[in-house]
């Protein structure tokens, strides 16, 4: 199978935030405990963090990591995760389908020193659920403030005379759900962020302000937030799962990715345009993944197979073409739950997922391009929406009528990304091929590039689409090797069901 990928440097997209690929972690199904910190592990440090977590962590370069939640955090009162451990009261934890006993042994300044460990920005989202602004205020004191003042004394007293500097912070988590502690309508819930923001801005004015938007687009919730709060946040957050157990259905569920944040980015014009304001309002992807297999109530230690990472790498492609507004994404979960990594009492598997995050976080460049592709298509269902929190995780279907469910058509079994590294001066192009079948041999022709002849070639694959990664070994993982080309007209050997990366150093532009 043939294809052609032009790769013009006049054809800019934007920027990429330096932040935009992160994750999330979460006192759930075994993320944080045991799979982060667990000091009876003879593999955690002496801090009781898992060794292993932070070495395979630090490796993807994380923007932010998102905490306490999700649902946790609508129920979450940070004063009972700070000070002596044996002081900490263990309480029950309702913020969730399943009512947990939570220790609160890991609390803001064990994440502290996590986000340090692996080198990852953090990002708090705060209690809107059964918290108060004071209470969020007095958080952003305890984390940022220099002053001699009750709870900025309280962190030192606990060991940390430097602030932390949390710069980010999200307000709430999925409050228009009915599942979550302290629900609450658009009106309520623009009404506490003016209130919140107000409190968490007088304590540190440089933090940046993320308000909770609708999981599934709808105008009417995220126009009222925009509306009521837009002087009062810096950006909006959106959650969107995708998965479908079809194997090319899968990659329709893209699209529902690509639709919700379309709608977004229209709906922060449109408000700009009325106020008659030049505010930046960024998008916050503050929890997305694959799950499908398991429901809420589930041990959700989903096992990720080689389909799975190449619909996340598509999803990732998709990403950096909304690099102009989408600052953060947060891939749910690092550990366990929905993870990148899985975890026993004296091992951990990288899942396949973890791979392809790996490139985009730690490879791309900068400055993301809109690559020209030309390939053969194939058809899809549009599934759309996660359709949580009661689906048949057994079926495709989920519930609905398959007649009703419209198809995408002309989809490209080669799927590309391309990044510009400014600094470093090398192109980064991130190629899927989605065909279960065939290999793709592609001519790519770059125009305003002169490479140096080298070309760093990484290539995820498995012997088959159903492979996955488990304690036993690891039959998805990285080939990594280089290759020389002669011309700016070259020719790509894609293998069938694979993700590469072609990272090509250019020659320096002063000679």
């Amino acid at each position: 199978m043939d294809a052609t990928i032009i790769i013009d440097g006049k054809k800019v997209i934007g920027k990429k935030n330096p932040l935009l690929f992160g994750s999330f972690i979460e006192h759930v199904h075994q993320c944080v405990y045991p799979g982060i910190f667990d000091p009876e592990s003879l593999l955690s440090d002496i801090d009781g963090t898992r060794k292993d977590v932070i070495e395979e962590t630090k490796k993807l370069k994380l923007g932010t990591i998102r905490w306490p939640g999700g649902n946790f955090s609508s129920w979450y009162h940070w004063i009972d995760g700070i000070g002596p451990a044996n002081k900490r009261k263990r309480k029950l934890s309702y913020a969730d389908d399943i009512t947990r006993e939570e220790s609160n042994l890991f609390g803001t300044d064990e994440y502290i020193n996590f986000c340090k460990k692996i080198g990852s920005q953090p990002y708090i989202t705060v209690n809107a659920g059964n918290g108060t602004a004071d209470e969020a205020a007095n958080w952003v004191e305890y984390c940022n403030s220099e002053a001699n003042t009750f709870y900025a004394n309280l962190r030192r007293e606990n060991g940390n005379r430097n602030a932390f500097g949390v710069k980010y912070w999200e307000i709430g988590n999925e409050i228009y759900g009915d599942w979550q502690v302290g629900t609450k309508t658009a009106v309520q819930y623009s009404e506490i962020v003016k209130e919140f923001s107000k409190a968490m801005k007088r304590v540190d004015p440089e933090i940046k302000v993320i308000a909770v938007g609708m999981g599934r687009h709808d105008p009417d919730w995220d126009r009222i937030i925009l509306e009521s709060c837009w002087d009062y946040i810096d950006g909006i957050s959106v959650h969107i799962y995708i998965g479908r157990h079809g194997y090319l259905d899968s990659f329709g569920q893209v699209f529902t990715i690509a639709d919700h944040l379309k709608k977004m980015e229209y709906d922060i014009i449109a408000m700009s345009e009325k106020k008659k304001s030049n505010k930046r309002i960024s998008l916050a992807l503050s929890e997305w993944g694959v799950w499908y297999r398991k429901g809420h109530k589930d041990d959700l230690d989903e096992i990720y197979n080689l389909k799975d990472a190449l619909v996340f790498a598509s999803s990732m492609n998709l990403m950096l073409q909304f690099c102009r507004n989408l600052d953060f994404s947060h891939q749910s979960m690092l550990v366990n739950c929905l993870g990148l990594l899985r975890t026993k009492k004296d091992k951990l598997v990288r899942q396949t997922i973890y791979f392809p995050f790996l490139l985009f976080a730690a490879e791309t460049g900068n400055i993301v391009l809109s690559p020209c592709v030309f390939s053969e298509t194939f058809s899809c269902k549009d599934y759309r929406y996660f359709p949580w929190p009661t689906f048949d995780v057994g079926q495709d279907n989920f519930q609905l009528d398959e007649k009703s469910v419209p198809e995408i058509h002309n989809v490209p079994y080669l799927d590309v990304s391309t990044t510009y590294d400014s600094e470093k001066n090398y192109l980064c192009i991130i190629t899927v091929n989605r065909h279960p079948e065939k290999n793709i041999t592609a001519k790519i022709q770059l125009r305003e590039f002169e490479h140096n002849g080298i070309v760093s070639v990484a290539i995820i694959n498995g012997p088959a689409i159903d492979a996955t990664n488990d304690f036993g070994g690891e039959r998805i993982g990285i080939e990594r090797f280089q290759e020389k080309i002669k011309n700016n007209d070259f020719q790509w050997d894609f293998p069938v069901h694979s993700i590469t990366m072609l990272k090509i150093q250019l020659k320096d532009k002063n000679g």
